[in-house]
């Protein structure tokens, strides 16, 4: 039996990135056991995975300061002994832990997140397609030696109990057969990234116009859920979910959808690991960075006209403010536009299998 152990702490998306590898390093070494060090929220994601132990650090408390990642290290040595450390999150505190390892003579091997090939498309504004985050990984534990290449989706599971709950909600607002059941994200963390309710209003109006569909919708605080619950008022057929289930049961009711639109987000993420089609609407972000919806097509991939932004992609991952009051990298992708794209790409009929 050989043992490994494994960092990724944060942030929701990345973390969900990694289920596709981990599930398949596991079922591609038969005798190869993983802990994984994340944070406790993420549990769901690993539902189902065997000889999958997941180790939730106290980092405001025992594990906090350079004291605590000792400490850290000393309580995942009791758990091992471990052959190799893989670090797909490559951050200060993993890097610290990752060290003390190295001391104690097991080999750590660290992710490459590209950083320099990032930052030269900030700066030039030229556009290259980048690894993905989950062949990062990939290339991570490939460097470990240890055997792995991503199958295919879904690659998330889900208790009973979750897809029983999940199951009899969405059937209880499907008014009759052949409705398309689409969910709507229209969050994400930052504002370049955020293309607005009244723009999703107009989307479900111009969807309802031609087309029978039932939404719902994911995602968002306590500021957000406000917003939420004026656009879920919008139209009859618009229900919320976020706020009102578990993350394994959103992520039940989120497998059984036949359409997601969402940002750039964790929710965006989810729906493609759960193998359903998902439209990705793109702001301040490009999905050349590696982190678009894994498996989706780029027609898929919803993104402002070329040659109007010079400042556009502005950031990685959203952070840096946008030099105008509201993004206009938003403001250049209409609601119309998407429908016709939605409508060109066939999405908004069910699936083959729904109409049997």
């Amino acid at each position: 039996m050989k043992k490994i152990l494994v960092f990724r702490l944060s942030a929701m998306g990345d973390v969900a990135l990694t289920v596709p590898v981990i599930r398949n390093v596991i079922e591609s070494n038969s005798d190869l056991h993983i802990t994984l060090v994340t944070r406790p929220f993420f549990a769901p994601f690993f539902f189902g995975i065997p000889r999958l132990k997941l180790y939730f650090p106290k980092l405001d408390e025992r594990h906090k300061g350079l004291k605590g990642l000792y400490r850290l290290y000393k309580d995942l040595k009791e758990l091992g002994p471990f052959e190799e450390v893989v670090d797909l999150h490559a951050v200060l505190r993993t890097r610290i832990v990752g060290f003390f390892f190295k001391l104690a003579h097991v080999p750590v091997f660290v992710i490459d997140k590209g950083r320099k090939e990032k930052n030269k498309i900030i700066r030039t504004k030229k556009i290259t397609e980048l690894r993905h985050a989950t062949q990062r990984y990939v290339d991570t534990f490939l460097a470990a030696g240890i055997e792995v290449q991503i199958g295919k989706s879904p690659y998330i599971d889900y208790s009973s109990e979750a897809f029983q709950n999940a199951r009899s909600y969405l059937l209880g607002k499907i008014p009759e057969k052949g409705y398309l059941k689409i969910g709507l994200s229209p969050f994400a963390n930052t504002a370049p990234k955020i293309w607005g309710i009244e723009n999703f209003k107009e989307l479900i109006t111009l969807i309802n116009k031609n087309h029978k569909a039932v939404f719902f919708l994911f995602g968002g605080g306590e500021k957000e859920l406000r917003l939420l619950k004026k656009l879920e008022q919008h139209s009859n057929n618009v229900h919320l979910v976020a706020g009102k289930f578990t993350l394994s049961e959103e992520i039940a009711m989120i497998r059984m959808l036949d359409l997601m639109i969402a940002m750039d987000s964790s929710n965006m993420h989810l729906a493609s690991l759960s193998g359903v089609r998902t439209i990705s609407v793109w702001g301040g972000t490009h999905p050349a960075f590696g982190f678009s919806a894994l498996g989706q097509p780029k027609e898929y991939q919803i993104q402002p006209p070329d040659g109007i932004l010079t400042c556009r992609p502005c950031s990685v991952f959203g952070g840096k403010p946008c030099i105008y009051p509201t993004p206009s990298c938003m403001e250049l992708i209409k609601a119309i536009d998407i429908y016709k794209r939605l409508v060109m790409l066939d999405v908004l009929n069910p699936k083959p299998k729904d109409r049997e």
